[in-house]
């Protein structure tokens, strides 16, 4: 291990221009909380470098995670010990978490262990963060990962979801502040800094795919266009928007064509369906085998094509088995229906949770809707603060409530019989929650599933929907309670 050398305690040109990328793609907010993960690779180590360096300046409450798996075993040792001298010469407490990966397990439904050990990986990051009340998990994936994600789902036959590469954040817990840089900038910046770093031996051998495109692909792509790496990162851009104006179609669509049955049973208009661009078709399709199986991946194309080719231009009466699901035509409808056969996600066995559900709320804080499996963030925010971040726009999944107005002793609790609030837009009039969800036309099954967000003083928020006019936040607000709602993230490009 080469000398270490304090940093500079001034922000350097590459901790400014990564705070002007986080500031820009809001991954950080004065006064965050936030955990960074360290293996001990260059990458990770500039990650930790220049949080360090930004955390006067923001107000950051720094600590950082290592997840040792033993695959390599002296050397993963070396890794973590490497870790924790790293973390106490730059003051940083550290969370060393063994997660062994022993067995066949490995290369269960044939993933890799790479892919395995990547996603034991995230998992214990994402318990350690939720214990210690984190606000963000910090990783350190590069513009070189991007670049390699891309073309290996290109390779895949992706569509603009895999294309559309590794996003910047993920959910309110997950960022990626490094994800504009390259790998080759990381160098020069750690060099400058004295800093040294590990090298994972598994990086160089060519068994896995990601280590052959790294090594072969990308170099050769880089001789017909030295500026592969930003054309990349510009094209993972473009395409994760239009990816989620698709989203945003086909959520219209669905609302418009859909009813669900019952907990993993959807039925759709076929001719309305019909009626849509092939493209729009098939993410309904995809969407909707995923919402019936409760897999977190796939379903793959040739199982959409399938049920779009035999079941939706079929016969009534026409059926067919995909991973996880059975989808059926009945006359001038598709019914998809879980396969019972198949284990359900985390998710979908929320949805069959009975009896009611209370989850308290402090505030701030972030918690797991258990009925469906989405996040609900919470936080407060002082309008007169010097430094105040950028407030989000109010929409269906933000509400934004003024905090003088009820006791913070909060809770998100499903819907009990005699409900109502007075819905923002409805000129203050009272509304029983069931008359409100039949004029919404959301099926008996969905409802008991809507969050709610109450106070003693009654309910703040229906979320998904609408807010209680009562407590929105006006001009003369001087304190605002933020409340997003977050869909599960699909498990995939980082």
């Amino acid at each position: 291990m080469s000398q270490y050398v304090q940093p500079q305690t001034a922000p350097s040109k590459f901790a400014r221009c990564v705070a002007a990328t986080a500031r820009a793609k809001g991954l950080l907010r004065p006064g965050d909380r936030v955990l960074a993960a360290v293996s001990g690779g260059p990458d990770s180590v500039a990650l930790l470098s220049v949080l360090t360096a930004l955390a006067p300046s923001w107000d950051l409450t720094l600590q950082a995670v290592h997840v040792n798996h033993g695959l390599r075993g002296a050397e993963s040792d070396e890794d973590a010990s490497f870790v924790a001298g790293l973390c106490d010469r730059l003051g940083v407490p550290l969370v060393v978490e063994r997660v062994p990966l022993g067995g066949p397990a490995g290369r269960r439904r044939g993933r890799s262990l790479q892919e395995h050990a990547r996603e034991a990986r995230y998992a214990a990051m994402v318990r350690v963060a939720t214990a210690l009340r984190m606000d963000k998990l910090a990783l350190g994936h590069t513009a070189d990962d991007q670049a390699e994600t891309l073309v290996m789902w290109m390779l895949r036959g992706s569509g603009t979801a895999g294309l559309a590469g590794i996003p910047p954040a993920r959910g309110p817990l997950v960022i990626r502040p490094l994800l504009d840089i390259g790998r080759a900038e990381i160098l020069t910046y750690l060099e400058a800094q004295g800093l040294p770093f590990r090298m994972d031996s598994s990086n160089a051998k060519p068994l896995y795919f990601r280590n052959r495109v790294r090594h072969e692909l990308l170099p050769a792509l880089k001789r017909f266009n030295p500026g592969l790496l930003g054309v990349l990162t510009r094209q993972a851009e473009i395409l994760r928007e239009e990816d989620l104006c698709l989203d945003q179609l086909v959520s219209e669509h669905l609302a418009r064509l859909t009813r669900e049955d019952g907990p993993g049973e959807f039925v759709v208009d076929r001719a309305g369906l019909l009626a849509l661009p092939l493209a729009l078709r098939r993410r309904i399709v995809r969407t909707l085998i995923r919402r019936t199986s409760g897999l977190e991946q796939g379903p793959r194309f040739g199982a959409v094509a399938a049920v779009l080719d035999r079941v939706v231009q079929g016969r009534s009466g026409a059926a067919i088995a995909v991973p996880g699901a059975r989808v059926a035509r009945e006359y001038g409808s598709i019914r998809f229906r879980s396969s019972p056969a198949v284990k359900r996600s985390t998710a979908s066995e929320a949805s069959e949770v009975t009896g009611p559900v209370s989850v308290p709320v402090p505030v701030p804080s972030t918690i797991r809707w258990p009925l469906t499996g989405q996040t609900i963030r919470v936080t407060l925010r002082d309008l007169s603060s010097a430094h105040l971040p950028a407030i989000p726009t109010p929409s269906r999944s933000v509400a934004i409530l003024d905090a003088d107005r009820f006791t913070m002793d909060l809770a998100v609790r499903s819907w009990e019989a005699g409900d109502a609030f007075r819905p923002l837009g409805m000129q203050g009039r009272r509304k029983k929650l069931q008359d409100y969800f039949a004029d919404m036309k959301l099926p008996r099954a969905a409802r008991r599933r809507v969050p709610l967000l109450v106070a003693p003083e009654g309910i703040l928020w229906v979320g998904g929907h609408r807010p209680d006019h009562r407590f929105c936040a006006t001009a003369a607000s001087r304190r605002i309670l933020i409340a997003e709602l977050v869909d599960p993230a699909p498990n995939g490009g980082g």
